[in-house]
């Protein structure tokens, strides 16, 4: 019997686990060396104290259970779990065997045999933690979680994965899943997933999923893949997103920005949007053709190579987008501006208005440019038929007040002889008085006459319905004949007329007595402004360019050139006052330029104040006769 003592406490001394015999009052009777290792207290220490009191307090009353006498002897009890107090604090956990050897008269006692398991318990603990905070994590996670096998059919996967396919929570097991998928999609689906299986690479795929309610579920599919030792592919593990609300915002700011650009390229205003520098980041249709310049030459330019003082209208508050430091705006005031063309450099006017965003604390411009070449063109004509209307308003008046005068001195001669011969108020003796007082009637008529002649004659070039009556015409014939019928009025004037007649002048075609009224006029012109004992002449000549040249040139009062487009207007004289020194309804010239222009001519005058006037009628070549 020494020999099994000493054989047990042999077995003590050297077990890697705790070895004690525990007496029948629950004192360690004996204890084997692992005590430090596993408990961190020396066997000597243990000795002696209650077994009871080294177990945690809820795990004591198993503990006394096990260690109970009640047993049968000889009869094992375990295994069973409980933690023993440290020397350094903390419990160990241990997995204990209980043998009742009361009976052995060496022993007397239960022996207890402890294995220390709290690193694997430890381990345990942390694996159910992991294991928690994963499910916990996989069923609070917005994406679906999965784990497949390698042919892709569903191990494992988080409520959110059956939400997003449109299954109930228990449903994606298996391959069940696929049934779900949009047909369009499967067979991509199949083709890509034994693919990554062969190759070992990551999944990823963009899927439709269909519900039950015919909603359509975009979703994207990303898996790694699960290998064993040797590398094969026994699985895969990934997530499921649910990208509807992408897809559809996507689709929504495709289909705005669509939109945007084809309002901004069917737009009939330039527009342009650049950032804070100046840099230009679109230019669309309508700004290539205003400034004649591609888009792509302009993308990434300074907008100031377009509109130079752009700069200065941002930044001085004139278009009310942008101060530094401010905040932006919306649009802005409109305000006009210079514009340079890109090909040639030319400027023209626009009319800018500009509106300023500001995101992500970048400053973007919109700037919209109307071309107003065309309205300020129009303004300007506006102006232009205002100031003549005015003009022409004036000259009605001034019109009125010398057709007044016109008309009033001859009647006024005609009615006072009239009413002398009428009366008889010299006496019936008085015949040769009566004779010339009839003869100042008829002169009298005649001016008005010619006043009348004059007033129908423009009227009837303005409407368009002047008629030409065209035959051969001498020059020379038709010279002789406008200075007879101008003779009297240079007699008592005391202005003589002069002629330079050209030999061998051309016949030419026209209507005789229109050319005839135009000479008549161009003379009678002369010798009324003519000072009395100066000549005036008439000169006929060829042309330089083969036609017929006519001109009358005087030696008095000229024409200064600014007044030269009032000498042409109709009813306007360059003197317009009341108290002018010579009569007239200011339609001489005016019917001679109309005249000579329905003739395909052209009529010139060289003028200048104090020295005289010079108006040269020039027929074109096509008038003169072929042989002339």
């Amino acid at each position: 019997m020494r020999s099994l003592e000493r054989y047990v406490h042999a077995l003590m001394a050297n077990a890697g686990d705790f070895v004690a015999v525990v007496s029948p009052d629950g004192r360690f009777a004996d204890v084997g060396a692992a005590s430090l290792r596993v408990l961190g207290i020396p066997p000597e220490a243990l000795r002696g104290t209650f077994a009871l009191e080294c177990v945690h307090p809820d795990d004591r009353a198993e503990a006394a259970r096990r260690l109970s006498h009640d047993k049968p002897s000889g009869e094992a009890e375990g295994p069973f779990a409980c933690r023993l107090r440290h020397a350094a604090g903390g419990w160990r956990h241990i997995e204990a065997m209980a043998q009742n050897r009361l009976d052995d008269p060496d022993v007397r006692g239960i022996v207890l045999n402890a294995r220390d398991v709290t690193d694997r318990v430890e381990a345990e603990q942390r694996l159910r933690a992991s294991e928690a905070l994963y499910q916990t994590l996989a069923r609070s996670a917005p994406v679906g979680i999965f784990q497949t096998d390698r042919d892709g059919g569903i191990v494992s996967a988080n409520p959110r994965f059956a939400a997003i396919a449109g299954l109930p929570p228990d449903a994606p097991h298996g391959h069940g899943w696929r049934a779900a998928l949009h047909p369009d999609d499967r067979p991509r689906l199949e083709a890509d997933w034994g693919e990554a299986a062969v190759s070992g690479q990551p999944i990823l795929l963009n899927v439709r999923f269909c519900g039950a309610d015919g909603a359509v579920t975009f979703a994207l599919c990303q898996g790694s893949p699960l290998t064993d030792a040797d590398g094969w592919v026994q699985g895969w593990v990934g997530t499921l997103t649910d990208m509807t609300e992408y897809v559809r915002t996507v689709d929504a700011l495709l289909m705005a920005e669509a939109r945007t650009n084809a309002i901004v390229d069917a737009a009939a205003d330039a527009i342009v949007t650049m950032d804070g520098e100046g840099i230009v980041h679109s230019f669309n249709p309508a700004a290539e053709a205003m400034f004649g310049i591609p888009a792509a030459d302009m993308l990434w330019s300074r907008i100031d190579r377009l509109i130079p003082d752009i700069g200065a209208l941002l930044q001085d508050g004139g278009l009310a987008v942008y101060q530094p430091g401010g905040e932006a705006h919306g649009a802005g005031a409109v305000r006009e501006a210079v514009a340079v063309r890109g090909g040639d450099g030319d400027g023209f006017p626009i009319e800018l208005s500009v509106s300023a965003v500001e995101t992500g604390g970048r400053r973007v411009f919109t700037g919209i440019i109307r071309d107003i070449t065309a309205r300020k063109r129009s303004e300007s004509d506006l102006i232009a038929a205002k100031e003549a209307a005015e003009s022409a308003d004036r000259a009605k008046s001034t019109f009125l007040q010398v057709m007044s005068h016109e008309l009033r001195t001859p009647l006024n001669a005609v009615i006072g002889f009239a009413q002398v011969i009428e009366m008889r108020l010299l006496g019936a003796a008085e015949v040769d008085r009566y004779i010339d007082y009839a003869g100042s009637i008829r002169q009298s008529g005649e001016h008005l006459l010619a006043i009348i002649d004059d007033i129908l004659d423009i009227t009837t070039i303005e409407a368009g319905g002047l008629r030409l009556n065209e035959t051969p015409v001498d020059p020379s014939a038709l010279v002789g004949e406008a200075l007879t019928l101008v003779a009297i009025q240079s007699g008592k004037r005391g202005v003589p007329i002069h002629l330079d007649l050209e030999d061998g002048l051309p016949t030419v075609t026209g209507d005789a007595l229109r050319l005839r009224q135009v000479l008549v006029n161009l003379l009678s012109n002369a010798v009324k402004f003519s000072n009395p004992g100066e000549p005036a002449l008439i000169r006929a000549r060829r042309g330089g360019d083969g036609g017929l040249e006519l001109a009358v040139t005087d030696t008095g009062i000229g024409i200064a050139a600014e007044d030269l487009p009032k000498a042409m207007t109709p009813f306007v004289q360059v003197d317009q006052s009341m108290a002018r020194r010579y009569e007239g309804m200011g339609l001489g010239l005016s019917i001679s330029k109309r005249l000579v222009e329905a003739h395909g001519g052209r009529l010139r005058i060289d003028s200048a104040p104090g020295q005289g006037t010079t108006v040269t009628v020039a027929l074109p070549p096509g008038r003169v006769m072929a042989g002339g």
